[in-house]
C-alpha cells in the first residue's frame, strides 16, 4: 500500500487534532510547592515540567481568564474577581468545540461560577453553586446580618467530588475527542490541613487517584495532560500572606506540567524559557495541530522564538483601597516592577526578589519600563475600577466578595510597598469583624483612615462595623460618603439602606434597598429588605 506524503501529514493532523486533552488548574499552588510525588512523576516519566512560568494576575477569575482566551486581563477587563468575561469571548474550549472536541469543566469553587461567563465554549460546565448564600460565605467583606462562614462547602468542593464529576463524564463519552477543564480549590485558604505543605501533600494524593483513574479507562496513554495553577500563595514573602496584592514570584511564579500522549516523541520543548498562562492555550493548539487564532496574544512554548517578554499585574490595591496598581515585565533573567518606587531583579541569581537593582542598573530599568509601556489597554475600554463599559458585573458585590472599588475616587498613588501595614491591619480588621469584634474592628478602621481619608473600601466597613454595634446615625454619615463617591457598590447601598432603617429613616432605607436590588436584581437579601421596611411605611409612600 502506497502512501503520499501529503496523506500521511493529514493523517498525523488528524490524529493530533483528536487527541483528548485534560487541563487541571490548581487554584493557588505555588511553582515551588509543586514538587510533590504524583506531579513529579507526571513530569518525570512522559511529560515535561516548565520552570519559568508566570500568571498574568494572582487572581482566580481574571487568571483563569487568561488561561482559557490567551489574552491580557487589561484586554478583557478581567482584572478582578468582581467581573465577568465578555459574551463571545474566543476562548480555548470554543476553538476546540468547533474542531468536533466535546467539552466540559469541572469548577471546585464559586469564584468561577458559571455566571461569570467562564462556561463559554462548554457543552458541559459543572460548577453547582449558589449565588444566595455567598454574601454568608465569603469571609472577604461584611454583609450585615450574615455570618462569615468561609469553611462552608457552598463556596468549593473538594478534589475527591470534582474528580468524580469528571470521570462520570468521561465514561460516558469513551472514544470521542474531548476537552476537560477540571479546577481544584482545595490548596485555596481555608486548609483541611494545618498547614499549606500539608494541603499541597493532600492534593496530590487526591492526583494520584485521578491517575489511577484516567489509566484505568484508558484515557491516561492517549490523552495529552496539562496541569498549572492560576497564581501561588505569599505565605509572608515580602510580608504578603496570601495573594492579590503584590507580584512578586511567590504568587505570580506558577506550575507548568505536561505529560504527553503515549508515544509522542518530536515535541522538543525549552522548557527554561519564561512564559505565562498567556501561552498554554496556544501551546495546546499548536500540539495538536490546530491554528492559533489571532486573538490570542500568548505563543506556543513548543515552537518559534517564543514571548520576547512577560507581563503579570495587579490592581488590587487600586481597585480595593486606591494606592497605585502594580505592573511587571520579565526579559530574560530580569524582572522590572512599575510602581511609585520601581524595582528591577536579576532572578536567576536572586530568585526571592530581595535585592532591588534599581539604582544600579538604571539602563536596564529603564529599558524594560519602555518595553512595558507597550502593555496597555485599547482607549476606548475604561479602566476606573468602578467603570461600566458594559461588560462589568456588579454580581460578586452583593454576594460579599471582595468589590471592585470607588469609582471615581482619585487614586493616592500610593506604592502598596509602603501600604503593606495598612493592609495587614485591615485584614486582622476583618477577622475581628469574622470573630464579632465589632469595637475592635471600629478602631483599626479609623486607625487606618486617620492617615488616608480617601480609602473608600475601609470607610465602607468602617460603617458596616457601626451598623453592627447599632450605631446608626454613625452608620449612615460614613456610608452617605462612600455611596456618593462610589454609587454603584451594592453592600455600601445595603448597608446604608440598614443605617438608617436603624434610624427610623425607612423611605430613607426603602430608596437605598431599592438602588441595591437595582445592581444586582437576583439578591433576596435586599428584595426581603424592601418587604421589611415597606410595611412599616405609611400606605400613601408605598
Amino acid at each position: 500500500m502506497r502512501f503520499s506524503a501529503v496523506g500521511f501529514l493529514l493523517s498525523a493532523i488528524t490524529l493530533y487534532a483528536q487527541t483528548p486533552v485534560i487541563l487541571i488548574s490548581v487554584d493557588t499552588l505555588r511553582a515551588d510547592h509543586s514538587h510533590t510525588p504524583t506531579i513529579e512523576s507526571w513530569a518525570s516519566k512522559g511529560g515535561t515540567r516548565f520552570t519559568n512560568i508566570s500568571t498574568q494576575v494572582p487572581l482566580t477569575l481574571p487568571a483563569h481568564t487568561v488561561l482559557m482566551a490567551s489574552q491580557y486581563p487589561f484586554e478583557t477587563e478581567v482584572e478582578e474577581n468582581a467581573t465577568t468575561v465578555p459574551p463571545n469571548t474566543p476562548t480555548l474550549a470554543r476553538i476546540l468545540k468547533g474542531r468536533g472536541y466535546r467539552t466540559a469543566a469541572f469548577i471546585g469553587s464559586i469564584f468561577l461560577e458559571k455566571e461569570l461567563g467562564l462556561d463559554q465554549g462548554f457543552d458541559t460546565y459543572d460548577s453547582p453553586f449558589s449565588f444566595g448564600a455567598f454574601s454568608k460565605l465569603s469571609g472577604e467583606l461584611l454583609v450585615a446580618g450574615g455570618t462569615r462562614n468561609s469553611y462552608s462547602v457552598r463556596e468549593r468542593r473538594p478534589a475527591p467530588l470534582v474528580f468524580r464529576a469528571a470521570n462520570t463524564w468521561l465514561a460516558a463519552h469513551k472514544g470521542e475527542p474531548v476537552f476537560v477543564f477540571i479546577h481544584l480549590f482545595d490548596q485555596h485558604k481555608p486548609w483541611r490541613a494545618t498547614t499549606y505543605k500539608a494541603q499541597s501533600e493532600m492534593v496530590d494524593q487526591a492526583l494520584a487517584g485521578l491517575e489511577q483513574s484516567l489509566r484505568k479507562e484508558g484515557w491516561w496513554d492517549r490523552s495529552l495532560v496539562v496541569l498549572t495553577a492560576d497564581h501561588g500563595e505569599g505565605l509572608g514573602d515580602h510580608g504578603e500572606s496570601d495573594h492579590g496584592y503584590f507580584i512578586y514570584g511567590s504568587t505570580v511564579h506558577v506550575p507548568l506540567v505536561i505529560h504527553w500522549p503515549a508515544g509522542t516523541s518530536a515535541i522538543t520543548p525549552n522548557a527554561a524559557r519564561p512564559g505565562g498562562l498567556v501561552d498554554v492555550a496556544p501551546s495546546i493548539l499548536d500540539f495538536l495541530k490546530i491554528p492559533i487564532p489571532p486573538s490570542f496574544h500568548g505563543r506556543s512554548l513548543f515552537s518559534g522564538p517564543g514571548p520576547s517578554a512577560v507581563f503579570s499585574e495587579s490592581v488590587y490595591a487600586r481597585d480595593a483601597f486606591g494606592w497605585s496598581p502594580l505592573r511587571s515585565l520579565r526579559v530574560g533573567n530580569l524582572k522590572y516592577i512599575d510602581a511609585p518606587k520601581p524595582e528591577l531583579y536579576d532572578l536567576e541569581k536572586d530568585p526571592g526578589e530581595k535585592d532591588n537593582l534599581i539604582a544600579r542598573r538604571p539602563s536596564d530599568a529603564a529599558r524594560l519600563k519602555a518595553q512595558l509601556a507597550s502593555y496597555r489597554p485599547p482607549a476606548t475600554v475604561s479602566t476606573q475600577p468602578g467603570g461600566d463599559p458594559g461588560r462589568r458585573k456588579e454580581v460578586l458585590e452583593s454576594l460579599g466578595y471582595l468589590a471592585p472599588g470607588p469609582a471615581n475616587s482619585a487614586a493616592s498613588g500610593a506604592d502598596p510597598k509602603d501600604r503593606l501595614p495598612d493592609l495587614i491591619r485591615y485584614e486582622e480588621a476583618l477577622d475581628k469583624m469574622a470573630a464579632r469584634r465589632y469595637d475592635l474592628a471600629i478602631t483599626s478602621f479609623r486607625a487606618i483612615l486617620a492617615h488616608d481619608p480617601g480609602n473608600l473600601l475601609v470607610r465602607r466597613d468602617l460603617g458596616a462595623a457601626l451598623v453592627e454595634t447599632r450605631k446608626f446615625a454613625e452608620a449612615a454619615s460614613e456610608l452617605q460618603r462612600v455611596a456618593s463617591a462610589s454609587p454603584g457598590d451594592y453592600v455600601t447601598r445595603y448597608e446604608l439602606g440598614l443605617a438608617n432603617e436603624g434610624t427610623g429613616k425607612f423611605a430613607e432605607a426603602k430608596e437605598q434597598f431599592e438602588a441595591a436590588c437595582k445592581l444586582t436584581p437576583a439578591s433576596t437579601q435586599c428584595q426581603e429588605a424592601i418587604r421589611r421596611v415597606s410595611a412599616k411605611l405609611p400606605a400613601k409612600i408605598h
